[in-house]
């Protein structure tokens, strides 16, 4: 970690569709604040972060990396399955289940980071997948902010989804939900 002060630290979750946008989503944040930030990952995802530096050089020097040990086999996953890329559709389930298991592994690396700099970061920004980071940052003291990496559209539905639980008010497949049009339906099975 070296002495620089971490101000923020993500947590995005296990697909690339969602480290990238965090990785731009920490460029715009120094860019404009000078922040320091540090994001988490399993192995794999950090490789997979680092590969996509420019030049495949290190991080620049603001971005700290940090690695969450992860063992998807110990999770019923395919050995190295450490985000979506690979995994057919019916493990995707299984991996946002995992991701509790980074629990343990991201408190001690925050308990690092104010151990070094003598108080907790700024804030955690964390995944939408990824709800439980909520507890470890009201316990280290710091803030938990949410970063949904999907489309307004489909974000919207999906907190409609669930605010609302339409699907269990019906026997039916189909079904409306609230605050979307009337042709908008929500298949069970196809989206859940």
């Amino acid at each position: 970690m070296g002495s620089q002060q971490i101000d923020i630290v993500m947590l995005p979750f296990m697909a690339h569709g969602h480290l990238i946008p965090f990785l731009s989503l920490a460029t715009q944040i120094h860019h404009r604040t000078g922040f320091n930030i540090a994001i988490a990952n399993t192995p794999l995802n950090i490789q997979y972060l680092r590969s996509t530096f420019l030049q495949h050089q290190n991080p620049p020097p603001w971005i700290h990396i940090f690695e969450l040990p992860f063992n998807s086999a110990g999770h019923g996953l395919p050995p190295n399955s450490e985000n979506t890329e690979n995994l057919p559709l019916d493990q995707i389930g299984k991996l946002v289940i995992s991701s509790v298991s980074l629990k343990t592994p991201f408190h001690n690396l925050l308990l690092d980071i104010i151990k070094k700099q003598g108080k907790p970061p700024l804030c955690i920004i964390s995944d939408v997948f990824v709800g439980w980071v909520v507890e470890v940052a009201n316990i280290m003291n710091t803030v938990n902010i949410t970063f949904a990496t999907g489309g307004a559209y489909g974000t919207l539905a999906l907190f409609s989804f669930w605010l609302n639980l339409p699907h269990r008010k019906t026997d039916s497949e189909e079904f409306n939900l609230p605050g979307f049009p009337e042709r908008f339906f929500w298949m069970v099975g196809e989206h859940s």
